[in-house]
């Protein structure tokens, strides 16, 4: 991500639609999105965390994020969050973006679990995520054991 998606970055973090089932505020304004941006950033200087735009192929635009956050390298295991346009919703975007990044975290950094934390109520995110395999873990998260 950079400095150029911050509109379409703005579209998905200040939708309150989409920033429901998450812990935070949906963004109050565009100039949110630097503060985000310089937060990914440091993360992944610090090998916190990974997070990738979702990009549509024809047009080359931001509609969504997925990332690895969370590490727990000990156990091999990593946290999902993601986040997509709401009209981009029920296309099967983050199904192959979240398929991507789940061959990454097993074959470029060996992990061996995901869990993502989904709002019970989230029915689409829990749709989604048992769709990929993830199961009601006893954190209550959901979770997946890689090969």
């Amino acid at each position: 991500m950079t400095d150029a998606d911050a509109a379409a970055l703005f579209a998905i973090y200040g939708d309150p639609g989409v920033m429901r089932h998450t812990d935070e505020e949906p963004f109050p304004g565009v100039e949110t999105v630097a503060v985000m941006l310089a937060s990914v950033r440091r993360l992944l200087a610090e090998g916190a965390s990974l997070e990738w735009a979702i990009v549509l192929h024809a047009s080359g635009e931001v509609v969504g994020t997925c990332g690895l956050h969370g590490f727990d390298y000990g156990a091999r295991a990593a946290q999902v969050g993601c986040m997509l346009r709401r009209a981009c919703w029920g296309q099967g975007y983050m199904t192959e973006a979240i398929g991507l990044m789940t061959r990454h975290a097993v074959d470029g950094l060996g992990l061996r679990h995901l869990n993502a934390d989904v709002a019970p109520d989230n029915e689409r995110s829990q749709r989604l995520f048992r769709g990929l395999g993830y199961r009601a873990a006893p954190t209550g998260m959901l979770e997946l054991a890689l090969r």
